[in-house]
């Protein structure tokens, strides 16, 4: 299943729902494509990722860390995790996204596994990532190609590669049962809600006084901690998302490009169309016919 473009709620969890109950696993086959600015926006979901880089390199954001990963390479995101991805200065990039409710791997509630093996690991603000390199990025690919080509008892083959893969992550101490510091639980925590401010009121003029009231921070430390976490200033990321937003209207509606100018948060048609040409390269007329038509 491909997904180039993500579902999120305001706080950022993701929308998606990742495989079923009966087997709650999900791959995703990626295409990002440095011409039409493609990436998977900040968000969060409840579940585990696994990440496998096909080709190109592909740059991660996690919490305020930033990774480039090669091809060959994966990655393990933890659970309620804030983590975005884009192409790292290739043409285009492509990766496997497995998304897994840790209930696959623990059993049911109350069991050892999930007692001593799942929990501890990623509950209370665990560790955010493990970059995956050697075997354990191999062992990503092949689970994402079983679930792919889905042979005779796929979901036996896959429920036992991860639970293979998660025990080499323990054994290695790849991931430890160490918690954050708990400045940095409080910087993960106010970051969401600054980011779900922008979300809720993106359409409106937002200033630096309004967001740093709203968390409780002087408008200096405001805007070095956004720019710390989130890796722009807090207005770069409003403008950045507005544009993302008009994006979203390009492809799923048939609205003038001065009304999706104006239900995005631009003052005037002119100034949207020199900042979505200075950010795709491209104006939205044209973005809309090349991409979308």
């Amino acid at each position: 299943m491909a997904l180039n473009h993500i579902k999120i709620a305001k706080d950022l969890q993701e929308l998606t729902l990742h495989g079923s109950h009966a087997f709650p696993v999900a791959l995703y086959e990626t295409s990002l494509q440095l011409d039409r600015s493609d990436f998977l926006p900040l968000h969060w979901h409840k579940e585990i990722q696994f990440v496998y880089v096909k080709s190109g390199c592909v740059e991660y954001r996690v919490g305020g860390d930033v990774l480039f990963l090669k091809e060959g390479e994966g990655l393990f995101v933890n659970a309620a995790c804030l983590h975005e991805a884009k192409p790292a200065n290739v043409e285009q990039s492509l990766l496997f996204c497995l998304n897994v409710d840790p209930k696959l791997l623990g059993g049911h509630e109350g069991s050892i596994l999930t007692a001593h093996y799942v929990r501890p690991y990623i509950e209370n603000n665990r560790l955010p990532y493990v970059v995956l390199t050697g075997e354990l990025a191999r062992t990503v690919e092949s689970t994402a190609l079983l679930l792919q080509q889905r042979p005779a008892y796929f979901e036996m083959q896959v429920w036992r590669a991860l639970l293979a893969l998660w025990e080499a992550i323990l054994r290695q101490s790849k991931l430890t049962e160490e918690t954050m510091q708990p400045s940095m639980i409080v910087h993960h925590e106010r970051a969401k809600e600054m980011l779900d401010y922008i979300h809720r009121h993106y359409q409106e003029k937002i200033t630096l006084e309004n967001l740093a009231t709203h968390v409780f921070l002087s408008r200096a430390e405001c805007s070095r901690f956004f720019k710390k976490i989130v890796g722009m200033t807090p207005f770069t990321y409003l403008l950045h998302y507005r544009l993302r937003k008009s994006i979203e209207l390009l492809r799923d509606s048939e609205h003038s490009i001065t009304f999706i100018a104006s239900i995005t948060g631009f003052s005037t048609v002119s100034y949207y169309i020199e900042q979505f040409k200075a950010y795709t390269g491209y104006s939205p007329h044209v973005y809309r016919k090349k991409f979308f038509t």
